[in-house]
């Protein structure tokens, strides 16, 4: 079935309600665009830095935090949601807030850590206090995937736009963040992520809090180890977690030695949004590829026949005697697009895709706030748990899957290709990276033209041209054997290679180990 932006219609809702059954007004006929441009436009507020400078205790303790400025998963996500709606509808508006809010945080978590630095030792109690208070609690007190992965992706996410460009506080938050996920976050002995401080437990939900961050770290600083670690995260979740009918089961008690007994719906969207994330930033050689991708498959089956006639899921995906829940729903019409798009599965699947969206958005009110959505939850051990979780109204577990799942649709639909682009040609991580002694180089134009792609050393130096001729639109591969153009070997460190095409250019970096 093939359907556009400008003809997918969206039924009108009969009686969307919350928990309290508060009747919320009568919608009208939309577009996946107009919902999607609703929530957007909903999460648009005022942003403006604190007032705070260096000093004395007396001077600094009690200075003015952030305005508008928050740090949790949940407007992580949304925020990323916020930067696909600008890369597929083209309205930078979103794009715009998104970068303001993360200079400002960036800009506050610097001055808090040098606050820390300078007066944790005399002011312990009055600096926690007022750490408490600020709007990057989570980042100050971070010891889970929770208080940074989502958060730390996002803010990647912009920085791999076009253009996009990290401050001196941006580089150092990023860091942070990027040393807990990778040398202190706990893990078991063969490298998983768990929680032992709760309970000794594994969690689903901790793949999304930190492979979408590894997979763009890996884009980002051009070192195939987080690209790895990410896939081997997919792999060994599911092998303790995917159940035989596709499904995932919430969480794992380690030291028990057995798994909870429910799949809950969020922590399976979880689960298969952030098994998208990894999948879509392997290359085709990458020897875990395969194993990723018949994860995924696997679970898009046995979720497909679980989805009930409005289009949703369930709380708790195989108990038909629950209630429907959104944020899931939105993160499998998300996934389910996704993998479409990218030719993992048939196109036939696209069918799914739009009903979920129809059932997602009769939970969307037409000024863009989303219901039906469960608040948090940890692992439950009775069906109760799950079944008694709160619904509030315009819950922000479910804003950014909604953001998600719209803009993969659109799209899908209109066939604009996402990423690090420019208006005519796109490049690729080459692989492997770092390498010794080859490493491939792929990239795509759209367009008939002359292209270049040349190598730079860290100095800016052309060090190699690869390509340089007249191309028609296309997908090449090229190979460098870290030489130059004298055919003499470069020595290792990093390097800068650049694809361009009339006045436009991208570029990425790759490291050479001898």
């Amino acid at each position: 079935m093939v359907f556009c932006c400008a003809t997918l219609v969206l039924a009108a809702a009969s009686d969307p309600r919350d928990d309290q059954g508060a009747r919320y007004p009568d919608q009208v006929q939309r577009s996946v665009k107009d919902v999607v441009l609703a929530v957007a436009r909903n999460q648009l507020h005022s942003l403006s830095d604190g007032k705070y400078k260096q000093g004395s205790w007396d001077e600094v303790k009690n200075i003015q935090g952030t305005t508008g400025v928050a740090w949790n998963y949940p407007w992580g996500v949304t925020l990323y949601g916020l930067m696909r709606t600008t890369a597929v509808l083209g309205d930078t508006i979103f794009s715009s807030f998104v970068f303001r809010h993360n200079e400002i945080a960036a800009r506050f978590f610097v001055y808090l850590k040098w606050m820390e630095k300078t007066f944790s030792s005399a002011h312990q109690t009055e600096l926690s206090s007022l750490f408490n208070r600020a709007s990057l609690v989570e980042l100050m007190k971070l010891d889970r995937l929770d208080y940074c992965g989502a958060m730390g992706s996002q803010l990647l996410e912009g920085l791999l736009f076009p253009n996009g460009k990290a401050t001196v506080e941006e580089e150092s938050l990023l860091a942070f963040v990027a040393d807990y996920i990778v040398n202190k976050q706990s893990r078991l002995p063969d490298g998983t992520f768990w929680r032992p401080e709760a309970g000794q437990t594994l969690w689903i939900d901790d793949l999304y809090m930190s492979c979408p961050f590894l997979v763009r770290w890996y884009r980002y600083t051009g070192d195939l180890r987080y690209l790895n670690d990410a896939a081997s995260q997919v792999i060994q979740m599911a092998r303790r977690q995917q159940d035989t009918d596709g499904l995932w089961y919430h969480g794992n008690f380690i030291a028990q030695g057995k798994t909870s007994p429910y799949k809950w719906g969020r922590g399976n969207g979880w689960a298969m949004v952030a098994t998208v994330e990894v999948l879509s930033a392997m290359p085709e050689n990458h020897p875990s590829r395969q194993d990723v991708l018949e994860i995924l498959r696997r679970h898009i089956n046995g979720a497909v026949p679980l989805q009930t006639p409005s289009g949703l899921w369930r709380q708790v995906l195989d108990h038909p005697e629950l209630w429907e829940e959104t944020s899931c729903s939105a993160m499998f019409a998300y996934s389910i697009a996704r993998a479409v798009r990218r030719g993992w599965i048939s196109s036939a699947y696209l069918e799914i895709v739009r009903k979920a969206f129809e059932g997602v958005s009769n939970n969307v009110t037409t000024d863009g706030r989303v219901n039906g959505t469960c608040e948090g939850t940890g692992i439950g051990t009775d069906l109760n748990f799950y079944i008694n979780r709160r619904r509030p109204a315009n819950d922000p577990h479910g804003i950014g899957p909604v953001l998600l799942a719209g803009s993969e649709i659109i799209e899908t639909e209109t066939g604009i290709h996402s990423g690090i682009r420019t208006a005519s040609f796109t490049l690729e991580q080459n692989f492997p990276n770092p390498f010794n002694p080859e490493t491939q180089i792929e990239y795509s134009l759209t367009e008939r033209g002359s292209a270049a792609l040349k190598i730079f050393n860290a100095l800016g130096q052309e060090v190699k041209t690869l390509v340089d001729d007249v191309k028609e639109p296309g997908t090449y591969s090229v190979s460098w054997d870290g030489t130059d153009s004298m055919g003499h070997p470069v020595p290792s460190g990093q390097y800068v290679y650049r694809v361009s095409q009339e006045s436009q250019f991208t570029s990425k970096k790759a490291i050479l180990v001898r």
